[in-house]
Parts: structure tokens; C-alpha cells; sequence
């Protein structure tokens, strides 16, 4: 950065979506707003309105991997933040009404779910996050600055956690951790006022460690409820747990090779759990699972097989077909706002966003009909329906005669002691462009609308396939002259270009594979290119 001169980044997107594959997702506990978090590493946030219409409103970029888990970072609804982990180790803290990264910080452990927890000290509530992932603990973790604070660890049995929730008492000061492990193990960890306050790194042991047979756990769930049943989703059955002494009141196995990969309480007496290929079902829980009910734990003690089986009330299917590269991810949500909601949300690969409204009086129906969707859109679709649409930094340039969809381009690099834009398309060419003229037509409307007034620009044409990376050397070491931008292709060639001329001044096909990166040498090796 020269002198007090001030560099703003601005995104300026064409008429295709940004992909969007979404690898997990979160609504605000006010249910203004739903975030979800993608494999690409980007954290979209999504406008939801009162009649449950949804509204992309921008991307956060601050993650090199794919996002693993988010949650809510605050109880407040004056300032709302987020925090994410991704697959690195990275976690961020996110300020959601500007869309700010607040904290970031790098651990040597991948979280895989974060729930928050607050806790009253004196006249002060401070927050803490517990996360678990690949690492035989449960880290307590400051949700402001981000810092580990101490740890929930296993003297019985030490292994990854699959899930936990927090059980919070009302009776007493003390509030419990559920979680179990890779193995099957039931962990539990009682959480004092004392320990709360903890700021050092004591680990805190379990209370008990009980063999639940439950492999594969994707999801537990306390009941809010009833304050007294544990819902336990593994990929072949799920079960309910009385939450007192664990035993076991309830056992459901797939049916049709049906994985299972969550579940939640939608009501003191029914259950909602979904399937690896975006199914929901709806079950009535037997009255010995009811704490209100003189038959409850009335089968404690029985083989699973003997136990009464719940009864299916609905099912929830995915009414677009379409053929998704990976699981979509189903998460359930109960809560007020200026109305009660219980809302199921469904994000998949394309981008696109489900929810169906859940009823509170909700009768038996035929399974074949189920609960229609109520709301459906997908990150394309929003893109669809601006208006005027946007067209893309080089779009303009990019139509094929009588083909309305634009070539895409495939890399770009800023060249800003020049003020150019260089980008590489899928065609094999590379078009550079005077990059603020181009920034405005974009951001302001004119006569480039009608195809007219477009800066002028430069096209290089030399690789036979897509263009996978662009480097302009001088911006990185002043050793190398200003006028060479060099360029990789599928085609396994490198080629050196004189960017004041547009002549090519080589090209090096000695490859034996497409190029993936290039890479300016450290300072004390040749100035050559090779």
C-alpha cells in the first residue's frame, strides 16, 4: 500500500451464481436470517422474512476450507455474531448485521460441531463455545476472543466425540454436558457456576461414562419439552434415552438401506428425523416414552426388539429431483419471534435452500403426501430475478453470436500498477481490460447496456483449452520486467506473454499435465521462468 492511499476490494458478479455447495447451515435464534457455510469455504447469509420468504444478502470470504460447523456466538439480539470452523482448523467470528470478521484464530484440531453456551456472572453473562471434532475432547472456548479456555476430557475411554448437547437445569446452578463418542460412549461432564468461570487450562473430567451401543452417532437432541428424553440418531437406527439414568425407552432401525444422519424433538411426543438423501419422517412417540404418561418407562429393561415402536405421521421429501454431487444437510429449528416456528431447513450442492413449516397440531396423514415444502430458492434463482441483471465483468465481451450464455472465465489476476484486468477463459483466450472503466460500466448504468461504450481491450489468444492460472511476476519481485504476464492452461503449456504488445514471447509444452499454479522463485534462485 503506497502512502496513505487505500485499497478496496469490490466483487462484481456475472449472471451465473457463485457455486454454493452447502456443507452446513444455521438460522438466527430471531429467525431473521439463515447462514449457511459451503464446501468452497464461503459463508452465505440469507434474509428471512415473516412469510418465510428467503433472500440472499452476501457472501463472507476468510476460510481456505470447507466449512464444518457454525453457531450462534451471542444471546443478544443487538449484536449478533456467528463463528465458524472449517476443515484447517480455522475459526472466525462474524458480526452478521455488516458481515465484519471479528476474531480469527488457527487450532491444530478440525471442529465438527459448536453449540454456545451462556452463563451469569455476578451481573455479567459471558459466553463460551464447546466444540468437538477430531480430537478426544471438548474444548471450552472464549466466544469473544476466541481463546481456549479449558477442556472436557475422558478418564474412561478417551475418543472422538460424534455429538453432545447441553442439558440446562432450571432448578439448579448447574447445567450438564451429554456427548457421545466414535465408540458408543455416553459422556456426561456437570458444568458448575465454579467451573463456568474457569480461565485456565484444568481439564474438567466426566461424571460418568456409560456404554449406550450407539455407533455412528450423527445427532443427540435434548427435549425442551419434557426436560427428561435424549434423542440419539445413528446411520442404521435412531432411540430415545430416558435423560435420568440413559435408559433405553425406544428403538428405531432404517428401513430400505435408509441412512440416517440427524434428528430433533419437534414436540413432548414426536420426533422428526431425516436421511442422507434429504427424506424427513415424523414419528408419534409411544406413550412409555412420555413422562406425563402412567405407561412411561413401562419397557425399560425389555430387548430392543420388544420394545412399542413409534408411529409414523408424515413424511418430508425433496420435491426438486435433481442429482446432487453430495448429501444435502437438514437441520430443525423451534423458537419465537414474533410468532412460534418450527421450521425444518434443507440446503444441497446446487445452492438451493428448502424449508417446510411444521404445524404445532399436526395430524396423522397419509406418508405418500406428507408435508408439502413451504418455501423453495436457490442462489441462481435470486440471481434470476435481479433486475437489471448483472453482467458480469467482461461478459459484454464474452457472448458467442447467437449464443446468449457468456464464455467463463476461469482465472484472473489484478495488475493494479498498470490498472488492468487480466482474465483467462474457458476458451483458451485471455482478455485484459482497463479495470476501473470496466468497474464502472458495471456499477452504473449506461449505454454498455445496450452493448455500447465498452472499454476498450486486448485479447491473447494462444492455449488451445481453459486457462487454469494467470501470474504477473513484477507484482511479486521488481526483479522481473513489467511487460511479462505469464499464462497455464489444460493444455500441459506455459506461455509468456508481452502484455504492451500482446505478442507471445514463449511457450514452454514440456508438461505432462494440466498446470495448476505458478509460482514466483524466492529472491536468491534464477530470474528465469522455468
Amino acid at each position: 500500500m503506497a502512502g496513505n492511499s487505500l485499497v478496496l476490494p469490490i466483487v462484481l458478479w456475472g449472471r451465473k451464481a457463485p457455486t454454493h455447495c452447502i456443507s452446513t447451515l444455521l438460522l438466527m435464534e430471531d429467525a431473521s436470517m439463515i447462514v449457511t457455510g459451503c464446501h468452497d469455504g464461503q459463508i452465505c447469509l440469507w434474509d428471512l422474512s415473516l412469510d418465510l420468504e428467503i433472500n440472499p444478502r452476501a457472501l463472507l470470504f476468510g476460510h481456505t476450507a470447507s466449512i464444518t460447523c457454525l453457531s450462534k456466538a451471542s444471546a443478544s439480539n443487538e449484536k449478533q455474531y456467528i463463528v465458524s470452523a472449517s476443515e484447517s482448523g480455522e475459526m472466525c467470528l462474524w458480526d452478521v448485521n455488516d458481515g465484519r470478521c471479528i476474531e480469527f484464530t488457527k487450532l491444530a484440531c478440525t471442529h465438527t460441531g459448536i453449540q454456545f453456551y451462556q452463563f451469569t456472572v455476578g451481573t455479567q453473562r459471558e459466553g463460551r463455545l464447546l466444540c468437538h471434532g477430531h480430537y478426544p475432547e471438548i474444548l471450552v472456548v472464549d466466544a469473544t476472543s476466541l481463546e481456549v479456555l479449558y477442556s472436557l476430557l475422558s478418564k474412561i475411554s478417551p475418543d472422538w466425540i460424534s455429538s453432545m448437547t447441553i442439558i440446562r437445569s432450571d432448578r439448579t446452578q448447574e447445567d450438564t454436558v451429554v456427548a457421545v463418542s466414535v465408540t458408543g460412549i455416553l459422556k456426561v461432564w456437570i458444568i458448575t457456576s465454579e467451573v463456568s468461570r474457569m480461565q485456565d487450562t484444568t481439564p474438567v473430567f466426566e461424571e460418568e461414562s456409560k456404554p449406550i451401543y450407539c455407533q455412528n452417532c450423527q445427532s443427540i437432541s435434548f427435549c425442551a419439552f419434557t426436560q427428561r428424553s435424549l434423542l440419539v440418531v445413528c446411520s442404521k437406527y435412531w432411540r430415545v434415552f430416558d435423560a435420568g439414568d440413559y435408559s433405553l425407552l425406544c428403538s428405531v432401525p432404517s428401513e430400505n438401506d435408509q441412512t440416517w444422519t440427524g434428528g430433533d424433538f419437534v414436540s413432548a411426543d414426536k420426533v422428526i428425523v431425516w436421511t442422507e438423501d434429504g427424506q424427513s419422517f415424523i414419528y408419534k412417540l409411544p406413550a412409555s416414552c412420555l413422562p406425563a404418561s402412567d405407561s412411561f418407562r413401562r419397557d425399560v429393561g425389555k430387548a430392543v426388539e420388544n420394545l412399542i415402536p413409534p408411529l409414523l405421521y408424515s413424511v418430508l421429501d425433496r420435491a426438486d429431483k435433481q442429482l446432487l454431487i453430495c448429501p444435502p444437510v437438514t437441520r430443525f429449528f423451534c423458537g419465537h419471534r414474533e410468532f412460534s416456528y418450527k421450521l425444518l431447513i434443507q440446503g444441497d450442492s446446487s445452492g438451493r435452500l428448502c424449508i417446510w413449516s411444521v404445524p404445532d397440531t399436526l395430524e396423522q396423514q397419509d406418508s405418500a403426501k406428507g408435508l408439502q415444502t413451504t418455501t423453495s430458492v436457490s442462489l441462481q434463482e435470486a440471481f434470476d430475478k435481479l433486475t437489471p441483471r448483472p453482467a458480469g465483468i467482461i461478459d459484454q465481451l464474452s457472448l458467442i453470436p447467437n449464443i446468449n450464455e457468456p464464455l467463463k472465465v476461469t482465472a484472473s489476476v489484478y495488475i493494479p500498477a498498470h490498472g488492468r484486468l487480466v482474465c483467462g477463459r474457458e476458451d483458451g483466450s485471455i482478455v485484459i481490460v482497463p479495470a476501473t472503466q470496466t468497474a464502472i460500466v458495471q456499477l452504473l448504468q449506461g449505454e454498455h447496456m445496450l452493448r455500447r461504450g465498452w472499454p476498450p481491450h486486448r485479447t491473447l489468444r494462444g492455449h488451445r483449452n481453459k486457462i487454469t492460472c494467470l501470474l504477473y511476476p513484477h507484482q511479486v519481485s521488481s526483479r522481473y520486467d513489467q511487460r511479462y504476464l505469464i499464462s497455464g492452461g489444460v493444455d500441459f503449456s506455459v506461455i509468456i506473454w508481452d502484455i504492451f504488445s500482446g505478442e507471445m514471447k514463449h511457450i514452454f509444452c514440456v508438461h505432462g499435465g494440466e498446470i495448476t499454479q505458478l509460482l514466483v522463485p524466492p529472491e536468491n534462485c534464477s530470474v528465469s521462468f522455468t
